[in-house]
Parts: structure tokens; sequence; C-alpha cells
């Protein structure tokens, strides 16, 4: 065999050992226990040695790991097959990070399955800026809630979900007079008025349920699983809660709001939808304002 050749295993090793990201060898048989980590993996993870061999790799998962991530996995080594995921994985000392994952099945000369050996690189960095982005691009930045653009994806989820009978209600609010506000106090205070109509609206909703700013003072509402009583005291409940005067510039403000809701259909889209409530919203508004409307389209 030539010289060079002859040296292969030993360079092969030097660069594993020498690779900046983590990489493991695990038996494909049994619970697939590891057989090899390298430095790289012992620093991602804080780990030693001793530590990690013989051990499956679910060690580093925990009650935040995605269950449909951890079920691919499981998928895929099941099948003998390759797999890239990008998985919540946990640090010796509890710190979580994210784990772009690199899963290929190895096979001997007969192509039986032998071993899986694992790429692993820390992504925490990159899933985090992602996350700030998305949720940038979706966040009203006045307020801090919900912008169009989110609504209208959540509320196109939610109208496919009525064929299969997961109702829900959406509801349109438009302030009374706030042009008055902002004429009167100037446009600072406007938008502390809608900062504290947006808290308030928020207090009123269960944690499942949506609410966004469209724009200026108009506000929209996703509320899922809502019977029509329920619906009827929820309105109360938010026109309750937006009596209570704002402090602008010492003065107290009332704040009246009409509200429109919309029970949908099955075979409305969401365009449909929000101009339903938006009509139920005017409708609201042209019998007195600081009242509400629910139409029943279903």
């Amino acid at each position: 065999m030539p010289e060079d050749h002859a040296e292969f295993p030993e360079v092969l090793m030097r660069a594993v050992t020498s690779a900046t990201n983590g990489i493991i060898i695990t038996s494909s048989q049994g619970d697939r226990p590891i057989l090899y980590c390298n430095p790289a993996f012992e620093q991602m993870t804080g780990y030693s040695p001793s530590e990690v061999l013989g051990r499956n790799c679910r060690f580093l998962q925990g009650t935040d790991t995605d269950p449909e991530t951890r079920a691919r996995l499981r998928q895929a080594l099941n099948a003998g097959e390759g797999i890239d995921v990008v998985i919540l994985n946990y640090r010796q000392d509890g710190t979580s990070f994210w784990n772009a994952l690199n899963l290929a099945p190895v096979h001997d000369e007969q192509g039986h399955l032998t071993h899986f050996v694992g790429i692993q690189t820390d992504v925490t960095q990159r899933v985090q800026l992602q996350r700030t982005l998305e949720k940038q691009l979706h966040t009203d930045d006045l307020t801090g809630l919900r912008n169009r653009a989110y609504f209208m994806q959540a509320l196109q989820v939610a109208v496919r979900g009525l064929e299969s009978g997961r109702l829900f209600a959406v509801g349109f609010a438009d302030l009374d007079g706030f042009k008055a506000v902002n004429d009167a106090f100037g446009h600072e205070a406007g938008d502390a008025l809608l900062r504290e109509v947006s808290v308030r609206l928020r207090q009123c909703l269960r944690p499942e349920d949506i609410v966004a700013r469209l724009a200026g003072d108009e506000f929209v509402i996703l509320v899922r699983a809502m019977t029509d009583c329920a619906l009827d005291a929820l309105a109360q409940q938010l026109l309750k809660a937006l009596e209570r005067p704002v402090q602008l510039q010492g003065v107290p403000v009332r704040v009246q709001v009409s509200l429109g809701f919309v029970l949908p259909s099955a075979g409305m889209d969401a365009k449909e939808v929000l101009a339903a409530a938006d009509r139920a919203m005017y409708d609201a508004k042209h019998a007195g304002k600081h009242t509400f409307i629910i139409r029943d389209c279903r």
C-alpha cells in the first residue's frame, strides 16, 4: 500500500479530532450507544467522554425539545436513513442551545448498517436572530401587538379549520373619537392611548386568542372555540375594560369603541371574514357607538 494511503487512518483521526464541529459515532445496534465523541462535541455540550460514551444521544434533549423533531429523528434512525434537523439540546450545565444535526448511516463492505455518524453545529445565534427578525416582521412597532400580516396568516389557518368544525370568531374594533384626542392632546398622547388600549384588549383575551393592530386606531381579534353566549360576554367585557378613563397629560380621557364580531361559515375566505367583521363594526357605530354587534354567518 502506498505510504500516503497507509497513513490515512491516522490523518483521518487527527482531522476528526481537530474539527470545529461536534462529531459523534454511534452503534446502529440496540439503543444506539455513543462510541466516540470528538473534543468539539465536549466543548459544545460540556460533557466529558466518560459521561457520554455508552449513552444514547437523547440525553441531550429536554422538556422543550420539539416532539415532532424527535419523532423525525427516531423515524430516520429506525429506517437506517440520514437526516438533517435543527433541534433544541441541553448542555451539561442545563443551558440550552440549537443544534444543526446532520445524521448519516455508515455501512460495511457488504452494505450492512453498522453505525451512525452525527455532525453537530451550534446555530443558537442564527436561530435567535431569525426569531427576532420574524417577531419584528409580525409585530406592530407602536403597541407590541401582532400586525396585519401576522393576523391574516392566522386567520387563513383558522378559515381552513372551519371545514373540520373548528369554530372561531373575529372581532373588529375601532376607537370612537380618536381624531379628537389627537387634535386636543397631540400625537404622542394619541400613541400612549393606543398602547393602553392594546394592554386592555390583551388582558381580556386568553393566551390562545390573537389581538392585532391593523392601522391607526383599528384593532382586530381572533377568538378560538367561541360560543355565541361566550362571545356576547367577551364583547361586554371589552367595552367595560375600555370604559375606564386613561390619563393623558393629567386629564382623564374616557375611551369609547365600536365592536363588530362575526361567526364565519365554512366556505368564507379570510378577506371575506374580515370584511364581515368590519361591516358589523360600522353597524355598531351607526347604532350609537361604544356598543357591539355580532353577526352569525353560519
